[in-house]
């Protein structure tokens, strides 16, 4: 039994891992909905600023701290559906499909991973002066790949969008002292 879940997990990394990791591949992966993963979550903790490695790693450890104190209870981490997309992320209750969150690329200013458990990461969204760092606990480590990809991609687009536009302004002012440059030598 061991052994057939270990094959089942590897041939879902390698699938993960084998797919189309170009541009194109990319922009297709998280247009719509985007990719969508099983975790739990954590909880959501008001935060001090908007990154940074002790800041994250502080706060999960308060909110592991506390689901753990809830656990001792009987109460369990709430279950949801992520998906990752173009959009941001959006997480889903599990059990109901009622929309939770929905964090948008531009409101996440920081991700990172948990140093003592390879599947909690966190993010830290929000906008000026109101951060809150979201834990979130997967079975599936290739969510943070993906979140990688997806704020490469957009980065990568929008540093090509400013060198076209750049160039384009360029092409302007050079058409521009061209027509200058006509006008005196006819005058």
């Amino acid at each position: 039994r061991v052994t057939d879940l270990q094959v089942q997990v590897e041939s879902q990394v390698l699938v993960h891992f084998s797919q189309d990791r170009t541009e194109a591949g990319l922009i297709k992966r998280f247009r719509g909905d985007g990719v969508r993963y099983k975790a739990k979550l954590i909880g959501i903790d008001e935060v001090t600023a908007a990154r940074g490695d002790k800041l994250c790693q502080d706060s999960m450890m308060k909110l592991k701290g506390m689901a753990s104190s809830a656990r001792s209870k009987g109460e369990h981490k709430q279950r949801v559906f992520l998906t990752i997309s173009f959009g941001g992320i959006k997480m889903y209750c599990e059990r109901s499909g009622v929309l939770l969150h929905h964090h948008s690329v531009h409101e996440i200013s920081y991700i990172a991973k948990d140093t003592r458990d390879h599947r909690a990461f966190g993010y830290v969204c929000g906008k000026e002066g109101h951060h809150r760092f979201v834990a979130i606990k997967t079975a599936q480590s290739p969510l943070i790949i993906d979140l990688r990809d997806l704020f490469t991609l957009i980065y990568d687009i929008k540093q090509r969008e400013e060198l076209e536009k750049k160039a384009q302004k360029d092409k302007q002012c050079e058409q521009a002292v061209y027509q200058v440059g006509t006008l005196i030598m006819h005058i």
